[in-house]
């Protein structure tokens, strides 16, 4: 399966520019994700973990760096800061994939990309 990982981190390489892996790939980091309008910030690091039975079991949540509030200085639904993870405090995002169903073609069902263009989406939705 780490194969797939690999190839996958490709995919997300190609969309989102340049990003670090944990060892095995068990976790995927973002150091530029560029935020769309309505947030304080426009640049946020992002941290998805890759749970141990991907791709049968999606990414649960993600982290962004603590800090982030909405334009007009609101503090976002779903959103807990103080969360420790590989040495760094991060805020979480409460998300979760509804039906999720990857497929041994990367490209014809759900993987790791499919899964980050939704984390994007919700950050479009919640300002």
């Amino acid at each position: 399966m780490l194969d797939r990982r690999l190839k996958e981190i490709t995919l997300l390489r190609d969309r989102f520019g340049e990003l670090e892996t944990g060892f095995n790939s068990e976790w995927i980091l973002f150091r530029r994700f560029q935020l769309p309008p309505g947030w304080n910030r426009t640049v946020i690091e992002i941290l998805v973990e890759v749970p141990p039975a991907y791709p049968q079991t999606p990414p649960d949540n993600f982290y962004v760096t603590e800090g982030l509030r909405t334009a007009s200085g609101g503090t976002p639904g779903n959103y807990s800061e103080g969360v420790e993870k590989y040495g760094k405090r991060w805020a979480q995002f409460s998300y979760h994939v509804q039906d999720w169903s990857p497929s041994s073609d990367l490209l014809d069902g759900h993987n790791l990309l499919t899964f980050v263009l939704g984390v994007e989406q919700r950050l479009r939705e919640i300002p």
